[in-house]
């Protein structure tokens, strides 16, 4: 017997919906619900936010929380849920207008800070609501109402530019391929962090007939055409390959090359002279002195940085101090701390007054 149990998780007295005949978003919507059932996300657990654009349509018709978003501001509403309750799971539906253009820059931001949501985006290929102009993911030599000659831009790529970095999580599939879609979404739901599912879905009215399709199947059959699935779990996808790109974090790779560091300073500090805080202060680069400053208790000669180089001898004002609250709030000049030589140690106030 088939389980429509999913339906439960749609608000059917809104049917029928407002799509095209033939149009890909119903079966995302179908296929997503269907993998929120599967894992017991339901109204209780879960809210849903979506853009603007014929894909935004879809969390109308959710019977979850649901949030619709001016146009482009769909991840920043998701990722403010997701921070304000994080026992919430939170998906985003929206389109490839949305999310890739006046949204890009969200996208790039919300993909950087890695938090627990998942994105299921529409990839049509086209601004279908706003009458078939190209879009960002159009691609090259497509002809619609705002490229009559055919597009000349390069389409963005989505799956480069979400696979550039660690932690990421990236599928690529299409609404024909519907095992491997259903393996998509149940992959993402499931992934810590941010994973988004880049579905190549069909818009037949306003994008499918100026490419000389008669129907929806057509273009299904010419999704089958362009792309082949690749198994198992991928670094990265080729531009005609469906799958999966799951890259994890190299947190641990980077505590062990800073404890190695740490390691090698711990023997580098015996047999270094001990400095006070008032004999700190006379190394501040005058007169040929060199430029001393203080961080967790060691003492670093920072002479040769550029910083420090020319006749205006830029940030000066550093010299001859102890800077570790300073680095400490800003994490990153630790680093920068760390190419500089070690020349001696910082007596606390107890050694001083021994």
């Amino acid at each position: 017997m088939i389980d429509r149990s999913y339906k439960k998780l749609l608000k059917l007295n809104r049917f029928p919906h407002t799509w095209c005949p033939g149009c890909g978003i119903g079966a995302v919507l179908k296929n997503v619900a269907i993998g929120l059932k599967e894992l017991g996300w339901n109204e209780q657990n879960t809210t849903v936010v979506s853009g603007i654009g014929c894909s935004g349509r879809m969390a109308g018709y959710m019977n979850l929380d649901a949030v619709h978003t001016p146009h482009g501001r769909a991840l920043t509403a998701a990722e403010a849920i997701k921070t304000v309750r994080p026992d919430l799971n939170v998906i985003v539906l929206s389109g490839d207008g949305d999310l890739g253009s006046i949204g890009g820059n969200h996208l790039l931001h919300t993909f950087r800070r890695n938090p627990d949501i998942t994105v299921f985006c529409n990839d049509n290929e086209i601004y279908g609501l706003t009458g078939g102009q190209a879009g960002p993911t159009t691609p090259e030599g497509t002809k619609t109402i705002t490229s009559p000659r055919g597009e000349h831009h390069q389409p963005l790529r989505l799956n480069r530019i979400l696979t550039a970095k660690s932690p990421c999580f990236y599928a690529r599939t299409t609404v024909y391929h519907v095992n491997h879609f259903k393996t998509c979404i149940r992959e993402a739901l499931l992934y810590k962090g941010f994973s988004f599912v880049d579905i190549i879905s069909d818009c037949i009215e306003l994008n499918g007939r100026r490419l000389g399709f008669k129907t929806a199947h057509q273009m299904f059959k010419w999704f089958d055409e362009r792309f082949h699935i690749v198994e198992g779990v991928r670094d990265h996808l080729e531009n005609d390959e469906l799958g999966i790109v799951k890259k994890e974090a190299e947190v641990e790779v980077k505590a062990e090359a800073k404890t190695e560091v740490e390691g090698k300073l711990e023997v580098l500090i015996e047999g270094l002279k001990l400095l006070t805080l008032e004999e700190l202060k006379h190394f501040d680069g005058t007169n040929g002195k060199p430029i001393y400053i203080g961080y967790k208790g060691n003492v670093y000669d920072i002479s040769a940085s550029p910083l420090f180089q020319g006749e205006k001898r830029m940030r000066c004002h550093i010299a001859g101090k102890d800077l570790t609250r300073d680095i400490e709030t800003a994490p990153h000049g630790e680093d920068l701390v760390y190419h500089f030589p070690m020349v001696g140690r910082l007596k606390v106030k107890a050694e001083a007054e021994k």
